[in-house]
């Protein structure tokens, strides 16, 4: 009797939880899908913006989760950099030629945290205080000594010129003008006693990057990788293309 009564009450436990383990099998299987989509986004979003293989990007994704690296840039420019062109170095050099604020939207400072040093230009720097680059108040240009209005909007911020795009911004947006003398990248480079070879340079000021280009000495120092900001307008889209 004894024996007849375990077994029927093992029957009824196994039965009651069949559809406990039920919901625990849909709840992981849900949790996997779940994961599994959102590194599938993930893989999409680093493949895009910076050609990252599946296992690279896996990795990365797991060392951002874990709180291991962090990435600040508005189009992925620093993982590209960090994870795809150069993924071992850790003591690279790099020129942000117009830096603006030094953390939000900051193309290099995911690289000074991996141990990258670098040189850091913009008209107005700001949120610069645990940024380790030499920093340069300066306005950038083609040529140097040439004297230029310059818009005080903060990350619009940059050299007035003539152009439907420069109107139609200062429509939108009240700033302070004010002027400045221009300096070219060979004198910042000098100045900052830049090595020959740089890995990476960032060029993003809002509209001359093309002039501030010319004034780059390609005869005496190297770039590794190049990003130039261009927000799709023609010619300049086109131009720096080639």
């Amino acid at each position: 009797m004894f024996q007849i009564d375990a077994a029927e009450r093992t029957r009824a436990l196994s039965k009651a939880a069949l559809p406990m383990i039920a919901v625990l099998l849909v709840a992981v299987a849900l949790g996997s899908g779940f994961v599994g989509l959102k590194l599938g986004v993930r893989y999409q979003m680093n493949k895009e913006c910076c050609q990252l293989s599946l296992s690279r990007s896996f990795v990365v994704s797991a060392k951002e989760k874990l709180g291991l690296a962090t990435f600040y840039s508005q189009m992925g420019q620093d993982k590209w950099v960090s994870e795809a062109v150069f993924p071992g170095v850790k003591n690279g050099i790099f020129l942000d030629v117009g830096s603006g604020d030094g953390t939000f939207l900051s193309n290099t400072k995911a690289l000074e945290q991996k141990g990258w040093t670098g040189i850091c230009v913009d008209a107005f720097p700001r949120n610069m205080q645990d940024r380790t680059c030499q920093i340069f108040k300066a306005v950038v240009f083609s040529e140097a000594g040439k004297r230029v209005k310059f818009w005080e909007a903060d990350d619009w911020g940059r050299i007035i010129d003539e152009t439907v795009e420069m109107k139609a911004r200062m429509q939108t947006y009240t700033a302070p003008i004010g002027e400045f003398t221009t300096v070219t990248l060979g004198d910042i480079l000098e100045r900052a006693k830049a090595p020959r070879f740089i890995h990476y340079v960032s060029l993003d000021v809002e509209g001359p990057e093309l002039e501030v280009l010319k004034g780059f000495p390609f005869d005496k120092y190297q770039i590794g990788a190049l990003t130039v900001e261009h927000n799709y307008i023609e010619p300049s889209a086109v131009k720096s293309k080639r």
